[in-house]
C-alpha cells in the first residue's frame, strides 16, 4: 500500500511504499530533506507529523529524547508511515535547493595520497549541474546500489567535481579505485545522482564559524571554504581538522594555503595519536575547539565525521561551551555507508 507524504507549508506531495521510511522515499522521488547520518543517530532528519499515523522503528532515543517523541516528533530516517502524513521539516523550503539530477560523469584524474583517492569527473556542459557548497552526490554502481561522497570543489566550479575517497576494506566503491589493476581509471563513465543533502551554509548570518572535520570529512568543509573565499566572507573563521596521524591529513597543505585566501581564518590540526614533539594539537577536535573557544554562545559550528564524533561534539559544545543547538550543524556518515566521502576515522 502507498502513503501520501505532504510537505507543509510547501504542500508538495510524495509516495511512501509499506516498508519504506519516509527520508528513503522522499530520497527516491527527487526531495532533497534535511538528513545526513540515516541511522537515527545525528537527528538531522528531524520532522513533526502534522496529522496521520506512523511508525518510528529503531534505537532513536539519544537523537530524539521521549518529550519530543510525544510532541509527534519523528526521525524520518527510520520512520514509516501508516496512513498518509502531513509532515513539517524544519528550514526545509524546496525553491531553496538545486534540482536533483541523474547524469552522466567521465572521471578526469585520480591523485592517490596514500589511502585516499581524490578523484574528478567531468560533467556534460548541458543540462548544468549545480550545487551548494557542503552538498553531495550519489554514484550509482551497475547493480543498482550507490555510494555517496561530498563535493569538494568550489559550487562555481561545476563543470568537473572534486571527491575525496578513502580507502575501506570491502569497500563497494573504493575497492573499484584501490588495488593494481583499478576498475575505476580515467575516462570511466558512471551515473551520478545529485546535489544531496542539506549540510549547507547559512549565507545570512555573520557569525564567527567553527569548521570541525576528520577523516575526509574534509571535503565538504573544502567547499563550503572555497565559497567564503571567493565571496571575500570577513567572518571570523577557525577550521580544526583532525586524525589519527599526520598521514590522514592528506590536504593539508591545501588547506593551509586555502586558509590562507580569508581575510579572517585559523587552521588549526589536530592528532589524536600525535608525537610529543610534534606541532599538531592533540586529542579530537572538539576537545580543541572548547579550550579555544570556551564561550561559543555567538558561533556557529559546522562539523563533518562520523556519528561519534558528531554526537560528542554536539553535546559537550552546547553543554559546556554554551553553543545553541539550532547553531550546530551537522553531516555524519555511518559504518553502513562505508564508502562514504565524509566517514570519518
Amino acid at each position: 500500500m502507498k502513503h501520501n507524504i505532504t510537505l507543509s507549508p510547501d504542500n508538495e506531495t510524495f509516495e511512501a511504499d509499506d516498508g519504506e521510511s519516509i527520508l528513503a522515499a522522499a530520497r527516491r522521488q527527487g526531495f532533497n530533506l534535511p538528513h545526513s547520518c540515516q541511522n537515527g543517530i545525528c537527528g538531522q532528519c528531524k520532522a513533526r507529523v502534522l496529522s496521520g499515523r506512523f511508525e518510528q522503528a529503531g534505537h532513536a532515543e539519544q537523537a530524539l529524547p521521549a518529550e519530543e517523541a510525544a510532541q509527534n516528533h519523528i526521525l524520518m530516517c527510520c520512520c514509516f508511515a501508516q496512513s498518509d502524513i502531513s509532515l513539517e521539516v524544519p528550514g526545509y523550503r524546496s525553491g531553496k535547493t538545486p534540482p536533483v539530477k541523474t547524469l552522466p560523469a567521465r572521471v578526469a584524474s585520480i591523485d592517490y595520497i596514500g589511502d585516499t583517492a581524490v578523484v574528478r569527473l567531468d560533467m556534460p556542459k548541458k543540462p548544468s549541474f549545480v550545487f551548494l557548497a557542503g552538498q553531495y552526490i550519489d554514484i550509482l554502481l551497475k547493480d543498482g546500489s550507490s555510494r555517496s561522497y561530498s563535493l569538494a570543489n568550489s559550487p562555481s566550479q561545476t563543470a568537473q567535481l572534486e571527491l575525496h575517497i578513502r580507502r575501506r576494506e570491502g569497500g563497494l566503491f573504493s575497492g573499484l579505485l584501490f588495488g593494481s589493476e583499478p576498475a575505476v581509471r580515467e575516462k570511466t563513465v558512471m551515473r551520478v545522482r545529485g546535489p544531496l543533502g542539506t549540510f549547507t551554509l547559512q549565507e545570512n548570518d555573520d557569525s564567527p564559524l567553527i569548521l570541525l572535520a576528520t577523516g575526509t570529512g574534509y571535503a565538504p568543509v573544502q567547499s563550503i571554504l572555497h565559497h567564503l573565499a571567493e565571496q571575500q566572507s570577513p567572518r571570523p573563521i577557525h577550521l580544526y581538522w583532525g586524525g589519527r596521524t599526520e598521514r590522514e591529513l592528506y590536504f593539508a597543505r591545501e588547506a593551509a594555503a586555502l586558509i590562507g585566501r580569508l581575510k579572517n581564518a585559523r587552521f588549526t590540526p589536530v592528532l589524536s595519536r600525535a608525537p610529543e614533539s610534534g606541532q599538531s594539537a592533540r586529542g579530537y577536535v572538539w576537545q580543541q575547539a572548547l579550550a579555544d573557544y570556551p564561550d561559543l554562545s555567538g558561533h556557529q559550528v559546522y562539523a563533518c565525521g562520523s556519528p561519534a564524533m558528531i554526537v560528542d561534539a554536539q553535546r559537550v559544545l552546547c553543554e559546556k561551551g554554551r553553543l545553541k543547538k539550532e547553531a550546530f550543524f551537522s553531516d555524519a556518515f555511518s559504518p553502513a555507508q562505508a564508502d562514504s566521502a565524509a566517514e570519518a576515522v
